[in-house]
């Protein structure tokens, strides 16, 4: 595991607070709805392997004892690839998940169950790989990203992903953006009810997992 990818961060807080929602709401279409098997009940992590041109989506169960990766198609969003884990705790929680090219590993945190801990997954094989435990708690990750720690009324950030310079992360009732300086640039509201667990982005489009029942929604994000 290439820890120097993780480790060099640069730590900033911003107080989002301080700047208000916009008054134009994310455009949130949605795709496909995708049944998940029944031994386990929800989506957490959900980012975009380009090398293999497929969208990853970990769900798990409630005890965080059981977890199933799935592989998508980017433009169906038909499942094509189905890995199965009985793992509480490298894998836990699966709270998000990004992928790195470079290193062809997906990151993930458990969250709930650990959550200094980051564990990478063999993205062709899906074999679990090595874990690092680093001082600051860590819900999500995006690859090549700052640490940003939200102070907002909205407190709990659910997913993120850098692009472009651009770190974008939702809370449970928006979507923030940090600009190339690492400034807020923008708050935008989304329709309440929905929980955004995770994104990524492909072609230039956001795309969004979000829970429905024992089904998992794929939304494209428009504007955001």
């Amino acid at each position: 595991m290439d820890i120097q990818h993780i480790m060099d961060y640069l730590p900033t807080t911003y107080a989002l607070h301080q700047q208000e929602a916009t008054e134009t709401m994310v455009d949130l279409k949605l795709l496909k709805e995708i049944p998940i098997d029944s031994s386990v009940n929800q989506c957490q992590g959900f980012c975009y392997n380009s090398r293999k041109d497929v969208f990853v989506l970990a769900c798990i169960n409630s005890q965080n004892s059981r977890q199933i990766i799935y592989e998508l198609d980017p433009r169906t969003f038909d499942i094509v690839g189905t890995y199965r884990f009985r793992n509480s705790t490298e894998l836990a929680h699966m709270n998000t998940l990004t992928y790195n090219p470079d290193t062809n590993l997906l990151y993930t945190t458990n969250a709930v169950v650990d959550g200094h801990r980051i564990t990478t997954i063999d993205a062709d094989t899906m074999t679990i790989g090595d874990t690092i435990t680093i001082p600051e708690r860590v819900f999500n990750l995006g690859y090549d990203t700052k640490d940003i720690d939200a102070h907002h009324n909205d407190f709990n950030n659910n997913g993120a992903f850098a692009y472009d310079g651009y770190t974008i992360f939702a809370t449970l009732s928006t979507v923030v953006t940090i600009d190339k300086s690492g400034a807020v640039s923008k708050i935008t509201p989304f329709l309440k009810g929905l929980e955004i667990e995770d994104m990524d982005m492909r072609h230039n489009m956001m795309y969004a997992a979000v829970n429905v029942g024992h089904n998992v929604a794929i939304y494209s994000m428009i504007s955001y």
